[in-house]
């Protein structure tokens, strides 16, 4: 029953990524904006830092403490850490973190890899007025039109390159948000999501 229950898990996986083009992190900020804000002022633009000693205390906490469960090299425990932050998200449906993140790394998509790489990177600061998220990498922080190739410097080129290769640049080419992982912690340390693709 398990290798059945697989099978179609397997058989959904490419579903997921081909889902419609929203990006599901920008309707979890936009559902935790406050209600005040929904009105007509457009939210203020991101603010990007390599620098994690501007951390909140919480934040940096955080971020520490996933450092920790990645360096175990352990989806379960991954997905165990999740699943102790209510609303948390990691995927486009209704799987659990863990088999979602499980058939991802089948498919060759290492998630513990992913996650320790974009938390190497500059991250962006989402400020929602009653709340901030921080953000990696810096440019899932970024609009689509920020993330053109005119707009990016040399290194941030070579960055996004290595982020998400020649597919994912020519996804953004053709109007797409940032196709590649992306994670977000609360200011008051509460791990939001850790997703793949848009």
């Amino acid at each position: 029953m398990t290798r059945i229950r697989h099978a179609i898990l397997a058989s959904c996986l490419p579903a997921l990524f081909v889902l419609s083009g929203c990006d599901l992190s920008d309707e979890i900020d936009a559902r935790r904006a406050p209600a005040s804000e929904a009105g007509d002022a457009p939210a203020p633009p991101p603010v990007f830092s390599s620098e994690t000693e501007e951390l909140p205390e919480a934040v940096l906490a955080q971020r520490d403490a996933l450092l920790e469960v990645l360096g175990r090299d352990s989806v379960r425990q991954l997905a165990r850490y999740a699943d102790q932050f209510s609303g948390f998200r990691s995927n486009y449906g209704d799987l659990s973190h863990y088999e979602h993140w499980y058939l991802l790394r089948r498919a060759g998509i290492d998630p513990v890899e992913a996650t320790l790489q974009i938390l190497d990177e500059p991250y962006a600061v989402k400020d929602f007025g009653a709340e901030k998220y921080f953000i990696w990498p810096d440019f899932a922080g970024r609009t689509n039109e920020e993330l053109q190739h005119d707009r990016l410097t040399f290194s941030e080129r070579a960055r996004i390159l290595n982020l998400i290769g020649e597919d994912g640049l020519e996804r953004i080419r053709n109007g797409e948000s940032y196709p590649g992982f992306r994670l977000a912690i609360r200011e008051d340390g509460t791990w939001v999501y850790l997703l793949q693709d848009n």
